[in-house]
């Protein structure tokens, strides 16, 4: 049976620098995701994990070749990610990027890029590289700035097949403003989130300020009343920002797997925040930490994904659960930090549960036999 090429890109353990400085827990939080599925992938049977690390990959495009044997290389060749545990994954993983990577800035010009896609000139030779060799490409990229629309219609330009949610859903998610619309009409719950230049309620609570175009709360601060975010953000002359009256509750995240206008619920997870000089800071996730006993995380996770049909594969949802049922504050087509402790949570492969997907959705509605909390920690600002 052939096997299938997984090639695996994270932009920044590539090399790529981000278009704004990223806090160490979320780089912390890329490398652990990054580490977390090519174990995952590893595990699989019939899966090739090709990385902008396998030794030979850029050479093999350089020379004009086909697509052939990139994936983790050992003594006598090729040694197949299926054979290793996550520890010795992981160090493979490791020294294969401290070897590949300083080298990829200097490579000389590839004569097959000028054939790819224009998106993929911006993520240089080693995803060129690694989308010619593979079969399919799982993006590892956060949707702010454009980074994971950009990557995913690369991939689909590419003839690829894209492991995650179609450009055009990354597109409406990436902004709160358009997500909040677009939930809004399918009727889900959702916080509102209002432009600077709205009209805003004359709410006389706290109020939340965050870039429209931003992953999780990264420069997400609260203010005291609706007054002192509008001055803030008129200070900062920050016009990308919006607000969202500020609500009480738990806060939590689904990890889910979607497809055609379906969700399958594969964790209900606490999350845990710390606020320091009135910002928030992301400290880690219990996975499958909040019960849903009534059903009614399962029903917004349904809503959710028939309001946005085109997400695919893993999805996140982040809420707050409040005395009047659950809010969501925003919709996550990447994988999430919950995603580290899936497996170890529910015995399942979330990997294996995305690629059941290109052959059958037969399964989306199957519930996940173990539900085991699972503490995922990404560490202190």
């Amino acid at each position: 049976m052939a096997r299938m090429k997984v090639f695996v890109f994270d932009p920044i353990a590539a090399g790529c620098a981000p278009a704004r400085p990223l806090p160490g827990t979320l780089r912390r939080q890329g490398e652990m995701l990054f580490q977390a599925l090519l174990a995952d992938l590893g595990a699989l049977s019939g899966i090739e994990v090709v990385t902008t690390a396998s030794p030979g990959l850029v050479s093999e495009l350089e020379a004009g070749m086909g697509p052939g044997t990139a994936g983790f290389h050992g003594e006598g060749g090729t040694e197949r990610a299926s054979s290793a545990t996550r520890p010795e994954v992981q160090s493979a993983v490791q020294s294969g990027l401290d070897a590949a990577l300083p080298h990829l800035p200097h490579l000389p010009h590839l004569p097959h890029l000028p054939q790819l896609p224009q998106e993929v000139h911006r993520f240089g030779a080693g995803f060129a590289a690694g989308l010619q060799a593979a079969d399919a490409v799982w993006p590892l990229a956060s949707e702010s700035d454009g980074v994971l629309e950009q990557l995913s219609r690369g991939i689909l330009r590419g003839r690829r097949i894209l492991l995650g949610s179609a450009p055009g859903a990354v597109e409406v998610v990436a902004s709160k403003l358009k997500l909040a619309q677009v939930l809004a009409e399918g009727g889900v719950a959702a916080v509102a989130t209002y432009s600077p230049h709205a009209a805003l309620p004359r709410d006389s609570g706290p109020w939340v300020v965050k870039p429209d175009d931003g992953a999780g709360c990264l420069d997400t601060r609260l203010f005291s009343d609706r007054t002192a975010a509008l001055a803030w953000i008129r200070a900062h002359a920050a016009d990308g920002y919006v607000l969202q009256p500020f609500v009480a509750g738990k806060l939590g995240s689904l990890s889910l797997i979607c497809c055609d206008g379906m969700a399958r619920v594969l964790a209900c997870n606490q999350e845990r925040m710390a606020m320091r000089d009135n910002r928030f800071h992301f400290l880690g996730s219990v996975v499958n930490g909040l019960s849903d006993a009534d059903g009614t995380l399962a029903r917004l996770a349904q809503q959710v994904a028939a309001a946005i049909p085109s997400l695919w594969g893993y999805v996140g949802v982040d809420f707050v659960l409040t005395a009047h049922g659950a809010m969501v504050l925003d919709v996550n087509p990447r994988l999430t930090a919950a995603y580290a402790g899936l497996l170890a949570s529910t015995g399942c492969n979330p990997a294996g549960l995305v690629l059941d997907l290109l052959k059958s959705t037969a399964e989306m509605g199957a519930p996940v036999g173990m539900r085991r909390a699972v503490s995922v920690d990404v560490g202190t600002p």
